[in-house]
């Protein structure tokens, strides 16, 4: 029996939308990339697209990433594409530019038929070849009819194909988080066994992967299996235990879904470790650190300026949307939440349709030369001192927002700070 996550009920819609298999197009695939693949056959060697490309053309899906497989050697394809690149020769793979992109061609890497390439690939839905020019599907092991039924299927013995690449555990996860497909039964504990293989993994890789689950529109059902099979908590300790359902409940942001699934944890190491960048990684520390947006509701206008001005507007909406994730995902309703979020959301649109936010430094009337001229002074701290003072006064009151008003209160401020 087919072991079926189910993806989330916004998922449902998107996944549905995809076609049933059917043979490919050829004019699905830009010009410049059938005139590669022709090139290779032309100079005597076999040549497919193969994997992914061929599996989302069968879905009817727009691909944008290419891939093709070669008996030719490495330095053949080299040697017939002056401008290639070798980006993996320990793998046999060489980029060839397009004009449509970069296209990967790697040579059969496990004997000297196509069928030998395929039967060390990962998933029967990723080991179909195709021949544009003459319409040719190769597909030993029933990657095809595993689309139709939207099954996840190991190209034979699950352990080995994940001991050649512990990285497919992950993308197993991935691909049923993206195209909604139900797991072959020996999938599961074949990925539970290679945890710890998976942490010598790259982890650029690993992030990759993990980028492109966490924006699929099965998010959730993804992230479920990884808990069930124990990857979750290696990649990221700590993890709640409404992780999954709060992510599927999020719109399609990666750093907004990152938060969703690390609230609780130590989420800037975590991210840091799976290399998604000091940015990326500080702008979701930032988010949680905020959250939830509820905890203390502002007692006035004033309080909900000085929280649009800490984290912006954007923020705010994020914030929210953080905070409407995990109330919708919790199994136990609670009312007086959902009221008290109603109550602030409707807060935050009143004094944003209000105007004056001045939100930054430049919604200021007076700016930094202005300030400089006011207090006869050149630049310095001092002039960002008062521009900070500027904007707590019109946080506080958004009327006095004028040259004139800023000026006076300028000065005021700067006269009892001499006195002192």
């Amino acid at each position: 029996m087919q072991d079926t996550p189910r993806p989330d009920a916004r998922a449902e819609g998107r996944l549905a939308a995809m076609s049933e298999p059917r043979a490919p197009r050829a004019e699905a695939v830009p010009e410049p990339v059938r005139a590669a693949v022709a090139a290779l056959r032309a100079a005597g060697h076999d040549a497919f697209l193969v994997g992914g490309c061929v599996r989302d053309l069968l879905l009817g899906l727009a691909v944008t990433d290419f891939d093709a497989t070669t008996s030719a050697p490495p330095a053949a394809v080299l040697a017939l594409f002056p401008r290639a690149v070798p980006i993996g020769l320990r793998h046999g793979t060489v980029m060839i530019p397009t004009g449509a992109g970069p296209l990967d061609v790697t040579s059969f890497r496990a004997g000297p038929r196509l069928e030998d390439d395929l039967a060390h690939r990962d998933f029967t839905v990723n080991a179909i070849a195709w021949d544009p020019a003459s319409g040719r599907v190769v597909d030993p092991f029933g990657g095809v009819c595993d689309l139709r039924q939207r099954r996840l299927r190991p190209v034979g013995d699950a352990r080995s194909r994940f001991a050649e690449d512990p990285l497919r555990a992950l993308r197993a996860a991935r691909l049923i988080a993206a195209l909604g497909l139900g797991l072959e039964p020996s999938l599961p504990a074949a990925m539970a066994e290679v945890r710890e293989p998976l942490r010598r993994v790259a982890r650029e890789r690993v992030r990759a992967e993990l980028e492109a689950l966490l924006l699929a529109p099965g998010a959730a059902s993804g992230l479920e299996l990884l808990r069930r099979t124990g990857i979750e908590a290696e990649l990221a300790p700590g993890v709640a235990p409404d992780a999954a359902a709060v992510v599927g409940a999020l719109p399609r942001d990666l750093e907004l879904r990152l938060a969703g699934w690390l609230r609780g944890t130590r989420a800037e190491p975590i991210l840091l470790g799976l290399r998604f960048g000091a940015r990326r990684a500080a702008a979701v520390a930032r988010l949680l650190a905020r959250h939830p947006i509820d905890r203390k509701p502002p007692r006035g206008d004033a309080d909900v300026r000085r929280l649009l001005r800490r984290g912006g507007e954007e923020g705010a909406l994020a914030l929210l949307q953080l905070r409407d994730a995990e109330l919708a995902a919790s199994t136990t309703p609670d009312p007086e939440a959902r009221a008290r979020l109603d109550a602030l959301r409707a807060h935050i649109e009143r004094v944003r349709a209000a105007g004056s936010l001045a939100l930054h430094r430049t919604d200021l009337a007076l700016g930094g030369r202005e300030v400089m001229a006011l207090l006869g002074t050149g630049p310095g701290p001092q002039v960002g001192e008062a521009l900070r003072y500027l904007g707590d006064q019109v946080i506080e009151d958004p009327a006095c927002n004028t040259p004139e008003r800023l000026a006076a209160r300028l000065r005021a401020w700067s006269e009892e700070r001499r006195g002192r």
